[in-house]
């Protein structure tokens, strides 16, 4: 079983050489490659001053026109702690609260116990306050309450 190719007519021959005649003259022709610019003057503001110095979306683009000084802004609030309320005790006058800080080692803690630079400051059934270097945080229990008592027992159990 062989295959055939038909044989082809004239123009397509005609067009087949022209396109391949077009390609080798493409290849050929001679282009003029001009030499890589001179680069730039060096920068000579300090890294990060030009955005403070003309606000990037300030339609203006005038100089500061934010308030308060740019050391402020440009520290920013110390990072709050990123804390999860897991149960809130309340046992007559003592409170505790599981807090979880995401490191792994959940535990009850007090008012005025904590870690790191947090410290539980007020536990309320339903949110406990947080002071971590002066500030003051609000983490809400989102979990229902529950009152746990023990059960009586059955009386044929007692025995």
């Amino acid at each position: 079983m062989s295959l055939r190719v038909p044989p082809t007519g004239l123009l397509p021959r005609a067009l087949f050489g022209l396109a391949a005649a077009l390609a080798l003259a493409a290849f050929a022709w001679p282009v003029r490659i001009d030499p890589a610019p001179p680069p730039s003057a060096p920068w000579t503001e300090p890294l990060g001053t030009a955005a403070l110095q003309r606000p990037l979306f300030d339609p203006g683009r005038r100089a500061w026109t934010g308030r308060g000084s740019r050391e402020t802004v440009a520290e920013g609030e110390p990072p709050r702690p990123v804390l999860t309320v897991r149960g809130i005790r309340l046992d007559g006058a003592a409170a505790s609260a599981l807090i979880d800080d995401g490191s792994g080692d959940r535990a009850w803690l007090k008012a005025g116990e904590g870690r790191g630079d947090w410290r539980v400051t007020a536990i309320t059934p339903d949110h406990v306050t947080l002071d971590q270097r002066g500030r003051s945080f609000t983490a809400a229990f989102m979990g229902p309450p529950a009152t746990l008592r023990p059960k009586p027992l059955d009386p044929a159990l007692r025995r």
